[in-house]
């Protein structure tokens, strides 16, 4: 089966129109066509429907989808090895993870590794789309925040937590903890809908029966930060904070609000026990950046 075509059905799928994937893969748009036509011929099925509305996956397509993705990301880990072992080196690992975990967890730890550290490079994605990273080679492993895919080797590597952050001159700056329902009360600088951290406070509210009406909302983790230290309120962040910002846990009736951090790789990965070695020393690192009594 010939690898290009592949890739090239993979970016299709990806880019949703012909016109998107070619620009991607760098080839004019009527031999993409007549490549993923060649594709169809070899396999014995439609993988898309055409219509004039565009394409769209059949469910032969759907289904061989993830086919796909696994023989790319495996011929990926494949040509890796073989770099490494003519090199002679031990291979650069790449990393996919959320920005936010790649600001404040990932690069912090690759420094503390030093120059015999194993990450190279990192891809940086939406939680929802980190494990599709792993899946398709674009990544060797992830840190990410939701609950991983069943055929990943999995590892928890620690915890973040969900952070008031407000100004020191704030009037509940000087607590241990905020409890929710005090802090829905307050004016709230909140990350847009779509982000992890605002769903993870919205399930919480609704389960102490809380509600509130966010006063500013952004998509910028910084944004919401400086609004919080220019007084516009107080911020719901996992970030590090920035601009002079004290972080506060907040308290539920179950206990602070907390983010799980999941390791996850292909246990079949060439680099497996490299991989697992690398999760247990940043583990280690988040022990000690992020002690379990810090809350």
């Amino acid at each position: 089966m010939d690898l290009r075509l592949l890739r090239y059905f993979l970016a299709v799928c990806e880019a949703g129109t012909l016109h998107g994937a070619a620009a991607v893969v760098h080839v004019a748009q009527p031999s993409l066509s007549r490549q993923i036509r060649r594709l169809e011929q070899d396999l014995g099925f439609d993988l898309f429907d055409r219509s004039a509305r565009g394409l769209a996956l059949t469910a032969a397509g759907r289904r061989f989808r993830p086919v796909a993705e696994d023989l790319v990301g495996r011929a990926a880990q494949a040509g890796a090895t073989a770099h490494a072992i003519a090199r002679g080196t031990a291979p650069e690992l790449t990393v996919v993870t959320a920005p936010t975990t790649a600001t404040d967890i990932v690069a912090p730890f690759i420094v503390r590794a030093g120059p015999d550290g194993v990450i190279g490079n990192v891809v940086e994605a939406m939680p929802e789309h980190v494990y599709a990273a792993v899946a398709t080679g674009r990544a060797d492993f992830a840190v990410g925040t939701r609950i991983p895919p069943a055929e990943f080797r999995t590892k928890v590597i620690g915890h973040a937590y969900l952070w008031a952050q407000m100004r020191r001159d704030h009037p509940l700056a000087d607590r241990e903890t905020v409890d929710i329902a005090a802090l829905v009360t307050q004016p709230l600088i909140v990350m847009s809908r779509a982000h992890g951290v605002r769903q993870m406070f919205d399930s919480a509210a609704a389960r102490a029966g809380l509600r509130f009406t966010a006063s500013l909302e952004t998509e910028s983790p910084p944004l919401a930060q400086a609004l919080a230290a220019a007084g516009r309120g107080i911020c719901i962040l996992s970030d590090d904070p920035r601009f002079g910002l004290t972080t506060t846990p907040i308290e539920t009736g179950s206990g602070p609000l907390v983010i799980t951090l999941f390791g996850v790789w292909d246990e079949m990965h060439y680099a497996s026990a490299q991989i697992e070695r690398c999760l247990d020393e940043m583990e280690q690192f988040l022990v000690e950046t992020y002690p379990p009594n810090s809350v």
